[in-house]
């Protein structure tokens, strides 16, 4: 999930909620880097020439997991964690359903788990209780793809799987 957005955060911003000034904040940012995306795209760059000690551990990570690298990515590539984070956030910007780009960073490093199917499942929604479900791949309108966004971040089935600690009964 691209973030985690919890009851209890929800909550906070009560009347409104998350359709409020989260909502709309989220897509004036994401309309602002839509219409100078090299100013991100040309600072990430830095993170491909001196990847950070994380992306960097997360490479050797997946390496060990041998998952499936991207489609973007040579696969001869020294730094393909800090290539693929880039081609994601390029992706984003373009307009990208969040839920596909979950999947493809799924696939990096789960793909060879029994609960891969599962997990892609999860990610992806259902059509009758998830937006992201609905919506296409790609081509998505700001106002769409933060509501995917958002979707994807409040969704108690991915909260409940991703943090152990979660007392949703509480």
């Amino acid at each position: 999930m691209p973030f985690r957005l919890t009851r209890q955060i929800v909550n906070l911003m009560l009347p409104m909620k998350e359709s409020g000034l989260f909502d709309s904040v989220m897509v004036h940012a994401l309309r602002a880097y839509r219409t100078d995306p090299g100013l991100l795209i040309n600072t990430m760059d830095v993170f491909v020439k001196e990847p950070s000690l994380d992306w960097k551990n997360l490479e050797l990570k997946q390496l060990k997991k041998k998952g499936t690298w991207s489609k973007e990515v040579n696969t001869a590539s020294v730094n393909w964690y800090p290539v693929q984070k880039v081609n994601y956030a390029r992706r984003k910007l373009a307009g990208a359903n969040p839920a596909v780009i979950t999947c493809d960073e799924l696939r990096l490093g789960h793909e060879k788990n029994a609960a891969y199917k599962e997990f892609l499942s999860v990610a992806q929604g259902t059509r009758a209780h998830n937006i992201r479900a609905r919506e296409p791949e790609d081509g998505l309108s700001e106002e769409t793809q933060v509501q995917c966004l958002i979707d994807q971040a409040t969704d108690p089935n991915i909260l409940g799987r991703v943090w152990q600690g979660w007392d949703p009964w509480m």
